[in-house]
């Protein structure tokens, strides 16, 4: 065990502030509009600390420390993307403005308004399906994580997994969207201070010289150089995140609800705007370490890629102090497991389950019935983690595989919303954004990613590229046979 009494202490203070905050907010919770999205009245330094330390948690550091590990300095291309979209998004607004305009707790919410129930049903659909694949990853790798960096044997993974998720599980239950927000101050300090600690610490222990020649002896030329040929970091893989980045900072939920949560259209414009530089940083000190921990471990490297980040920590930060670091990855963690949970049960209660109530009785889900049935998705959720936690494999980058499983939804997701708000008029005639042309969109969009997951296939970031070319092929010729077949009426087209 790595972990003195010292650290365990802090530990487990910190557990006890994170169950009474929960069960101190519950009383504040009384419908399902404060549970997803605490009532709308987050502010711009809340929202801030909210959004980055739910994006930030141990499979982050750990899925882009190994591409740094794997790459060498060209995988540091990662962070541009989010910090080019972040300010492009927070300056013009563009689809997060109608969107909050529109007051949904959703995104397919806008598929009702725009294509009708079944479109919002389908894209539900393609969206838990994604989003689980992607979520079901985490458990086991932070539990590999958790272990390593404190030393407990692996052979212990599933208890370590089942207690990091009973603990999330009972904290976003009690109080939903505001006990994670409440909680998010602290986390983000945590978490911020533990970032500045190790990046110092590396840096020190290993130092710059070092690191920049063991890339170059690992990868030579491609280690620093991203446009090398055979790259996977080139300019296919740049405009693949950029519209990968466009799509995941504007409809995928885990971020939207963040960004509906805010008090208003302004507020939430502006936490993205000023998150930009954050998410950048989000992104390259991760890379970094994974650099640091190929140079740490140069002659005598861990047999899984991933191990080594959480072993070079374990080793360089004394007992005392792992404690307090220990806490900031924890805090970090849990605020991405609550931030999914709510996220991905939202849209399965919501846009699938009551979606298909209400076509079949023709009523609304009651306000209370919501509530049950999001709280007991939850926990089917959990089981669904550690079944294909333990489970799943992938020979893959955990980067690439993480981007394109949720890549399933986001395609047909962002082509469909762009033309349901901007492409609606009756002037566009032929090109009107209509309901068929959002289900091809979502199922040829999510062609490549099927195909990523097959034993042989074409580079990762091609397939992602092409997964919007299909989509938008999709939408357009889904909307002209739509549009010739079954012409709207006049007070449709206005809609």
């Amino acid at each position: 065990m790595n972990l003195s009494p010292f650290d365990l202490a802090i530990i487990g203070l910190y557990l006890l502030f994170i169950f009474y905050s929960g069960s101190i907010v519950k009383r504040f919770v009384k419908n399902i509009d404060d549970f997803l999205l605490a009532g709308r009245s987050m502010g711009l330094h809340l929202g801030l600390a909210s959004l980055v330390s739910s994006e930030i948690g141990i499979i982050t550091f750990m899925y882009l420390a190994e591409a740094g590990y794997r790459s060498g300095l060209v995988a540091l291309t990662i962070g541009l993307p989010f910090f080019i979209v972040l300010l492009f998004l927070g300056k013009t607004g563009f689809i997060i403005k109608p969107l909050m305009d529109m007051k949904i707790a959703t995104v397919p919410e806008l598929f009702q308004k725009t294509y009708g129930p079944g479109v919002r049903l389908a894209c539900g659909l393609f969206m838990a399906v994604g989003g689980l694949l992607n979520f079901g990853v985490f458990p086991r790798v932070e539990a590999q994580f958790i272990n390593a960096l404190t030393g407990i044997p692996q052979k212990y993974l599933l208890t370590t997994m089942l207690v990091l998720l009973t603990i999330v599980l009972i904290y976003t239950v009690l109080g939903g969207m505001v006990s994670v927000i409440l909680t998010n101050y602290i986390q983000f300090i945590l978490l911020a201070l533990g970032m500045i600690f190790i990046t110092v610490l590396g840096l020190t222990k290993i130092g710059w010289g070092p690191l920049v020649a063991t890339v170059q002896s690992e990868f030579g030329r491609s280690g620093v150089d991203p446009f090398a040929p055979g790259s996977s970091f080139g300019w296919t893989f740049v405009l693949w995140q950029l519209l990968f980045q466009l799509s995941v900072l504007t409809i995928a939920p885990y971020i939207a609800m963040r960004i509906f949560s805010s008090k208003d259209t302004r507020t939430g414009r502006r936490i993205l705007t000023r998150s930009s530089i954050l998410f950048f940083g989000r992104a390259v000190i991760p890379v970094f370490w994974g650099i640091l921990a190929l140079t740490y471990f140069a002659s005598a490297k861990p047999a899984d890629p991933l191990q080594a980040l959480p072993l070079m920590i374990g080793r360089l930060v004394p007992k005392g102090i792992l404690g307090i670091v220990f806490v900031s990855f924890l805090a970090a963690s849990m605020s991405t497991y609550s931030s999914y949970l709510l996220s991905w049960s939202s849209v399965i209660s919501q846009d699938i389950i009551g979606v298909a109530w209400e076509r079949l009785t023709g009523r609304k889900v009651p306000e209370r019935t919501q509530m049950l049935i999001t709280r007991l998705t939850m926990a089917g959720i959990i089981l669904f983690l550690i079944w294909w936690s333990f489970f799943f494999r992938s020979g893959e980058l955990l980067f690439f595989y993480l981007m394109m499983a949720v890549n399933i939804f986001l395609a047909g997701t962002l082509v469909s919303a762009v033309f349901g708000i901007y492409l609606r008029k009756e002037s566009l005639g032929l090109l009107r954004a209509r309901p068929l042309g959002a289900y091809l969109a979502f199922g040829l969009g999510a062609f490549p990613t099927v195909w990523f997951f097959l034993p042989a296939h074409p580079p990762v970031s091609q397939l992602g590229a092409w997964s919007y070319v299909f989509a938008l092929g999709g939408m357009v010729v889904g909307s002209v046979i739509n549009n010739l077949v079954r012409p709207l009426r006049t007070e449709e087209a206005g809609r």
